[in-house]
């Protein structure tokens, strides 16, 4: 089997749902580098310990563990890079090249930690073997596929890989499905409670919701600086509002049996995988224009709607209409989210990145045959 080894940050529980799917189809041998146990992010913090079903090595700083991953590099098919800012990145991708190790890239839309002319100037000095090669680029959805060809030219193959997990524990039954009420219309967040994920602007969209209709509900699962900011700004409406905590990866499912509908306001999210798990757990889902998962997978007035982002009356205007369904256009819109979600599953993903990283062999052999007229060449 052909060898792929994949260099990222942590094993974050999601990553790790893909990379053991892969390793399971016995397609390729898989061998995943994670830079670090774990960050300093504190919602990474909070993640249980993920359960890893493929072969990893965990780098953590240490010279001699660096040094396996050298000897992996050189016997690797392909080697794809997940992660650039770290100061050894550099040196491996040197290696691939200086061995012509077929390499790539993978990584959400760049430009939200350093954006602007700044921003591109960095990016140009940390991923500048990039820049002069014509190595594929996995954008993760296409918005990361857009961006990614503005910066680097159309001269090389690029592929919309996004971030797949399991969302068959998100399905409901039917009987849950069939049981949307008029009583109710309880709108759920499930995030970090931080700036760049538009809490705050969902808050104040819910205030004017709740002055309106006392039958409106919000729960909001997860935690962060925002917190107290929220509490106070909510505290007019305890009977309407439910703080849930930080909850474990694999509880999430029980708060969205408890919806109708999922907000994910995201000021700038490059994918934003709640936002297919909302739809798998049959719940049209209020995004925005710059969430990566909402632009490929909601549907305005089909399962779901797409607001600009930092927007509060289109936030408010888009809750106000999902009040104003009825049973069974709720019913309808929970459908169509289900249906959506299916073209979203795991074995999707698995299928998606196999078919990237073969691809991707075949078109480096063919760029750097001594037969090739030239290296440079462009996909649709």
């Amino acid at each position: 089997m052909p060898k792929l080894l994949v260099i990222t940050y942590i094993p974050s529980p999601y990553q790790v749902e893909l990379f053991n799917a892969i390793a399971e189809s016995n397609r390729f041998n898989l061998q995943v580098a994670y830079l670090y146990a774990r960050c300093d992010v504190a919602i990474a913090k909070l993640w249980q310990q993920s359960n890893l079903q493929h072969s990893y090595l965990i780098l953590n700083d240490c010279p001699q563990i660096y040094q396996q991953l050298e000897q992996d590099i050189d016997s690797s098919d392909l080697v794809i890079f997940n992660y650039y800012r770290h100061p050894r990145i550099g040196k491996l991708i040197d290696r691939c090249i200086n061995l012509k190790k077929p390499w790539c890239f993978w990584g959400e839309r760049p430009g939200f930690k350093h954006s602007g002319l700044l921003g591109r100037l960095y990016r140009r000095g940390k991923l500048a073997q990039l820049h002069q090669s014509s190595v594929a680029i996995w954008g993760v959805g296409t918005w990361g596929v857009e961006q990614y060809r503005r910066e680097f030219g159309n001269y090389r193959p690029y592929f919309n890989l996004p971030y797949f997990s399991d969302l068959s524990r998100f399905r409901p039954s039917t009987s849950v499905m069939n049981n949307s009420s008029d009583k109710q219309r309880v709108f759920l967040y499930s995030g970090a409670l931080i700036k760049r994920k538009g809490v705050d602007i969902l808050a104040s969209a819910f205030c004017r919701l709740a002055e309106q209709f006392k039958h409106v509900r919000l729960y909001l699962v997860g935690e962060g600086d925002l917190r107290s900011n929220l509490t106070q700004k909510l505290a007019k409406y305890p009977q309407q509002v439910q703080f849930f905590g930080f909850q474990p990866w694999d509880k999430l499912p029980q708060y969205y049996q408890k919806a109708d509908i999922l907000c994910v306001p995201s000021r700038y999210d490059g994918w934003g995988l709640v936002v297919p798990e909302g739809l798998a757990a049959g719940l049209p889902v209020i995004s925005t224009n710059r969430t990566g998962a909402a632009i490929d997978l909601i549907e305005n007035g089909g399962n779901g709607w797409v607001i600009p982002s930092n927007d509060r009356e289109s936030l408010y205007q888009a809750m106000y209409q999902a009040v104003a369904l009825s049973t069974q256009e709720l019913v309808d819109y929970s459908q169509s989210a289900s249906d959506r979600a299916l073209e979203h599953s795991l074995a999707h993903g698995v299928h998606r990145f196999e078919q990237a990283a073969t691809e991707t062999i075949e078109q480096f052999a063919s760029a750097h045959s001594p037969y090739e007229s030239s290296s440079r060449y462009s996909l649709p």
